[in-house]
């Protein structure tokens, strides 16, 4: 999610808002542009993945490394979030960190006959991204008010996870997997909102990088929901 941000919610006088249309569009061309590749990035390392690495490989123990791992990356960008290059290179190890995820994920769901409700989520973590996203960009409604609640739903979130590995039930997972759907669904109103109105101009590498945690997370979420709903968690 979008935590990339120090100043996040806070009115940035010198910030993309204050650029003229012409620059503006170019600093946003660049945001996508960069989550587009991450994007693309994650897809082809998760086809390498899904292709290379065998379901008897694929362990907690692996998942945790990488889980690890793409949070030690994320916090290495945090740091160097404007450091030329060097953002855009940690953005790119944590695509492909994400990507091996899925992809193992992607072969876990498909050997157990659940392929379909993998490429649902899928299809709709694009469809809900991309149709929040043109909405603030029609709008350009600023959503940075939703930084504040945002953040006390995340704890909120985390303590849930916290609990549902404690206790085991089924109602408590399809509320942790709808509240995650609709956290991440209103943090790419506010990611989106700040990569236009709010955003320094040397940091499109932290916009995108906001956005594409946004649509991971809403995918984890999504798919995790489906399969609840599928009687099949």
């Amino acid at each position: 999610m979008a935590m990339l941000k120090s100043v996040r919610g806070e009115r940035i006088a010198d910030g993309v808002a204050s650029l003229d249309i012409s620059e503006r569009g170019a600093f946003i061309a660049k945001v996508y542009n960069y989550l587009f590749g991450a994007v693309a990035l994650m897809v082809i390392t998760g086809f390498v993945a899904f292709k290379q690495v065998p379901v008897q490989s694929i362990t907690r123990e692996l998942s945790i490394g990488l889980a690890v791992a793409g949070l030690v990356v994320f916090i290495a960008g945090m740091f160097s979030s404007r450091v030329k290059g060097l953002n855009l290179v940690l953005f790119g190890i944590y695509a492909i960190i994400d990507g091996v995820l899925l992809g193992c994920l992607a072969r876990l769901y498909i050997n157990a006959g659940l392929g379909s409700i993998f490429a649902q989520a899928a299809v709709l973590s694009l469809l809900v991204f991309g149709g929040l996203t043109a909405f603030v960009h029609i709008t350009k409604k600023d959503f940075s008010f939703l930084g504040g609640f945002l953040f006390v739903m995340v704890l909120l979130l985390i303590g849930a996870v916290i609990v549902g590995f404690f206790i085991k039930s089924t109602l408590l997972h399809l509320g942790i997997a709808v509240g995650g759907t609709a956290i991440f669904a209103m943090y790419i109103l506010f990611d989106t909102s700040q990569v236009i109105h709010r955003l320094h101009e040397d940091e499109a590498v932290t916009g995108a990088w906001m956005l594409f945690i946004d649509l991971i997370g809403l995918f984890i979420y999504l798919l995790d929901l489906l399969t609840i709903l599928s009687g099949r968690d």
